[in-house]
């Protein structure tokens, strides 16, 4: 059988049945295939994918296995194959051979895993049956969840060949246009672009150019399309055929109070997109220094940073569903910034990550903004804007992605991974002995400390380490108090322990810094079994110098720190010359060097840089 294309957490971590997963759904098949499996394919198909697993119970927060055998679940995988291809169960087929895998769990229990792909946004909605409005699912914290009309809709709307924005609009002229804005669009042109064909048109001939105004081929209709009337329209002209627009830009310099300063369809301007961006872009760019550089022999007054955020900017309003209630909100706070839009993400939260995929709901209004200079079609917006903050060794962007009604929400946080103001507010809860956890322990209480939360899927993005190891991790920061889980499954959120000096009194600690002496003890403990692996490998490694197959830790300490004295040597090197696993020293030896200021880091504010390096301290 073949398990190499997804590992099943592991098998589900080694038969303790991981239970705490977004991704994992299980469901019995004493029955047969159970009818609820029907549902979970098409949500996750919706959603960002998953893997359905049959044959283990979940019943009141225990996981239990149904104990099928091989015969069992091979019908099973027959009846799948069967229905999942019939057009009067599902009306799509989105897996291939390798998504559906019988595993063996022990000598003769067996179940059936199908890995369940996010369907690509042209092929949703995936629905049951022939009916999208009745058969349609979708993924949250709780669950699956029965698809409201207007998301079906939504769905099919996003997968139509014609962008929303190309549309023509029945009974709009010119004059519901604001003149002043055609104008200054044309300015912003001439000065992005100098010489550019364009600028030799009239207003109408410009505004053709752009697909503001568009000659229907086919059905001969011709007029101003969506995108133009957003972009250059006047206030109560958009608002007759987009009765949600709505465009929101909020200054929060004081906790204490809603906003400082705002932009927002006040009446005191035509709140068009255009408009909007040449009211904004100056107050969130305000605070941020200014470079003196040369390019081209003229001064340039904005950096990667000015880049990243007005690539977020512009991402916003292009990607925007402005039909969709809740409008684009921006905020800016002294320390961080959120981009907030209606509509469904048309890629998944993993595709953005990567980059390398544009994939814009407003093909005709990404065009206007690229003429000004402004947005890329090339898909390196999230990479321009993930690259500028590791560049500045900032907090990594965060996503949240919520449902009813869809949002997108962009979480720009201009702090250090681990910095030493979050390091205080850990302290000030849980003691000076919490100053002694590192790695990725202390990633994931400063993101909860400055988050809020923190997450099996938040902690992915930010460490890369696979779920079933940072399930251990969030468990094991439960078991010592520091976090407190709320939730199940995808919806599982961890946050501080506020009552951690209650808790640990009631319990008969002697102080408040014990419990992070207990997890120092759990990772020493950790340590020792890693170092008898180690030892075992060192054994069977007959090239290494004796010295160098069984050490102490502290004379392994000291063989580290001697071997990077002169360079910088990745991970890798260090334990090609040492025998140790990578893993062992990535996440203890080489931590706690670091922690002890015996080595330092070629990128320190990027803990998981592919090309981290390390090197003694002189």
């Amino acid at each position: 059988m073949e398990t190499d294309m997804f590992d099943i957490y592991e098998i589900l971590d080694r038969h303790q049945l991981l239970s705490e997963s977004y991704e994992l759904e299980y469901k019995s098949a004493k029955g047969g295939l159970p009818g609820s499996l029907w549902e979970t394919y098409s949500a996750f198909a919706n959603s960002d994918g998953g893997t359905i697993v049959l044959g283990i119970a979940e019943r009141d927060d225990d996981l239990q296995v149904d104990g099928l055998s091989q015969a069992q679940v091979s019908k099973f995988q027959q009846d799948f194959w069967s229905q999942v291809n019939n057009r009067g169960k599902v009306n799509l087929n989105i897996l291939s051979e390798r998504d559906v895998q019988r595993i063996m769990l022990g000598s003769d229990h067996f179940i059936l895993a199908i890995h369940v792909p996010p369907a690509e946004y042209r092929s949703k909605p995936v629905h049951i049956g022939q009916d999208p409005l009745r058969g349609t699912y979708k993924r949250n914290h709780a669950g699956d969840y029965l698809c409201l009309p207007d998301e079906v809709r939504q769905m099919l709307a996003d997968a139509l060949p014609q962008k929303p924005d190309a549309r023509i609009l029945d009974d709009y002229t010119l004059d519901d246009l604001d003149v002043q804005s055609v104008a200054q669009f044309r300015n912003v042109l001439r000065s992005a672009k100098p010489g550019h064909p364009y600028l030799a048109e009239d207003d109408l001939g410009l505004l053709k150019k752009t697909g503001a105004w568009r000659l229907d081929r086919h059905t001969k209709k011709e007029g101003l399309t969506a995108a133009g009337l957003l972009m250059f329209g006047k206030s109560l002209a958009i608002a007759e055929s987009f009765p949600d627009f709505h465009l929101d830009y909020q200054e929060i310099t004081d906790p204490t109070l809603r906003w400082s300063d705002r932009i927002f369809p006040d009446g005191t301007w035509e709140a068009n997109i255009f408009q909007f961006y040449l009211r904004v872009w100056p107050k969130l760019s305000s605070t941020l220094p200014k470079p003196f550089q040369i390019k081209d022999g003229q001064r340039k007054d904005e950096d990667v940073l000015h880049e990243a955020l007005r690539e977020a900017l512009t991402n916003a309003l292009v990607h925007a569903d402005y039909s969709a209630p809740g409008g684009v909100v921006i905020k800016k706070y002294p320390d961080y910034f959120v981009f907030s839009n209606p509509g469904n993400m048309l890629i998944t939260v993993e595709q953005y990550y990567k980059g390398g995929i544009s994939v814009p709901r407003n093909n005709t209004i990404q065009t206007m903004f690229v003429l000004m200079g402004f947005g890329e079609k090339a898909g390196s917006g999230s990479t321009r804007i993930l690259s500028a903050w590791e560049g500045l060794h900032w907090h990594k962007p965060y996503i949240q992605v919520s449902q009813q009604p869809a949002r997108f929400d962009l979480f720009l946080r201009m702090e250090s991974l681990i910095s030493p103001k979050s390091k205080d507010a850990l302290a000030a809860l849980f003691g000076e002995e919490i100053r002694h956890l590192y790695g990725n322990a202390l990633i994931a209480l400063t993101t909860a400390q400055i988050e809020g939360s923190i997450t099996n899927t938040r902690l992915q993005q930010l460490i890369g380490d696979h779920p079933s190891e940072i399930s251990k991790l969030l468990k094991e920061l439960c078991t010592s108090d520091y976090l407190v889980p709320s939730g199940k499954g995808r919806g599982t959120n961890y946050q501080l322990n506020t009552q951690y000096a209650a808790t640990n009194r009631e319990n008969g600690s002697v102080a408040i810094g014990v419990q992070a002496s207990l997890f120092e003890s759990a990772v020493n403990k950790e340590d020792t079994s890693y170092a008898k692996e180690d030892t075992s490998r060192a054994k069977e490694d007959t090239s290494l110098p004796r010295e160098q197959r069984r050490m102490k830790p502290e004379d392994l300490n000291k063989l580290v720190v001697q071997y990077c004295q002169d360079e910088f040597k990745s991970v890798e090197e260090i334990g090609k010359f040492s025998g140790k696993k990578l893993k062992y020293l990535k996440d203890k030896i080489m931590p706690r060097l670091i922690e002890q200021g015996l080595v330092e880091r070629l990128y320190p504010g990027t803990l998981n840089h592919p090309n981290q390096k390390y090197k003694a301290k002189t």
